[in-house]
């Protein structure tokens, strides 16, 4: 995984930018209990948790003790500050998880898959700490979602950065996974257009990252014109796929 958010600022302006009303967090759970049998987990592996925005939401949900792992200090420290019961924070990477064999039931991924140096191996590490029957869900922007957000309109340099649905699967299931689902999942993403701006603004989503800062200035002048002519108090709605894929019981 990328280590752009080793220092503490950026800690910080992730959490600003990446945080999402109770409302959104509340669809991504319960899209998650419609699809994923709650009796069958017993414990999760929240990989690449960040500042660990979604463990707290995991252990509500399906009531079971939650592993967070992320290779970035300081991010592990923003999140151990919130909640710590039935929440372990470790330090490790997806190529190299610091877990037993077999010693999960879900592993939860949310916007990790494109920062992963070696994706197949990543995916194997998954395998291995997955019981049988176990459930991987991968929470991700891909080339298709990003279409529909609006600030890629104008960052036209952060556009295709992100990867195609395609190569997710094809990883995946290479790894010996089957597909449950495939959705693309509209989400509340900010309260207001006032409240996209600032959270833009932060450059905490990773294709805002890789462009110059030339390029974002623009692209930020760009955005704060074109939110003068929109109606400033409505929510922000914007698509993000989210695929459920399962280890077979017999391999």
């Amino acid at each position: 995984m990328s280590n752009v958010f080793e220092s503490d600022d950026a800690a910080e302006r992730y959490d600003a930018a990446r945080s999402l009303p109770e409302k959104t967090l509340a669809l991504w759970m319960d899209t998650l209990r419609e699809l994923i049998p709650s009796d069958s987990i017993t414990n999760i592996l929240d990989l690449g948790a960040g500042t660990g925005r979604f463990a707290s939401c995991l252990r509500d949900t399906f009531r079971c003790p939650v592993v967070a792992v992320d290779p970035s200090e300081a991010m592990l420290g923003q999140g151990q500050g919130r909640e710590l019961h039935k929440i372990q924070w470790l330090s490790g990477s997806a190529e190299s998880i610091p877990l037993w064999d077999k010693s999960v039931d879900l592993v939860w991924m949310s916007q990790v898959f494109h920062h992963l140096k070696n994706p197949t191996i990543a995916i194997q590490e998954v395998r291995r700490v997955l019981r049988l029957g176990g459930y991987l869900a991968v929470r991700n922007a891909t080339q298709e979602s990003e279409a529909g957000n609006q600030w890629s309109r104008f960052f036209p340099e952060a556009r295709n950065v992100s990867i195609p649905r395609e190569e997710i699967i094809t990883v995946v299931c290479g790894c010996g996974f089957e597909t449950i689902t495939i959705q693309s999942i509209p989400q509340v993403f900010a309260s207001s257009y006032t409240e996209y701006y600032k959270k833009i603004g932060q450059r905490g989503l990773s294709p805002l990252l890789v462009i110059s800062d030339e390029a974002f200035d623009t692209g930020m002048e760009r955005l704060e014109q074109w939110i003068t002519t929109q109606s400033t108090e409505q929510p922000v709605v914007e698509p993000l796929d989210l695929f459920v894929f399962k280890l077979p019981e017999r391999r």
